[in-house]
């Protein structure tokens, strides 16, 4: 019976390697879609069909990009696995995407929206309140 534990012992680390070899091919084909955007190649729903990527892989591949960079420049590390933690860099994070919010939009879209994106913003700075509070509390 042993034998037979250690025949199948090792699909884990197969089944491991294969979901880690899907993860890096879907961020390689999103890295390259993005590039062929970048460089006016394609428009993005011509990139996502070339490159067989749904729209929601590639909106999550370009969050984590943009967390990681935010969060490289707010703290200095290099490690793109970490968290926003209650520290001194998670109330600017916030900040940040309310600065992103105010430059996202051209004037007549900004004022069709305005009410919307006030709600928004009003609930992200009043996050970003409630960490720097808890951050001096800590």
């Amino acid at each position: 019976m042993l034998l037979d534990r250690k025949k199948y012992s090792g699909f884990g680390d197969i089944q491991d390697e294969l979901s880690l070899s899907a993860e890096k091919e879907l961020f390689h084909k999103c890295t390259v879609a993005e590039q062929s955007i970048s460089d006016g190649d394609f428009s993005i729903d011509e990139a996502l069909e070339a490159y067989q990527l749904s729209k929601e892989d590639y909106d999550s591949y370009i969050a984590k990009k943009s967390k990681s960079n935010i969060f490289l420049s707010l703290s200095g590390s290099t490690e793109t696995l970490v968290t926003v933690r209650t520290s001194f860099a998670a109330p600017h994070f916030i900040d940040i995407y309310v600065k992103m919010l105010d430059d996202s939009f051209d004037e007549q879209l900004y004022l069709l929206f305005s009410e919307r994106i006030g709600r928004i913003k009003s609930e992200f700075e009043g996050m970003s309140d409630d960490l720097k509070k808890l951050a001096e509390k800590t």
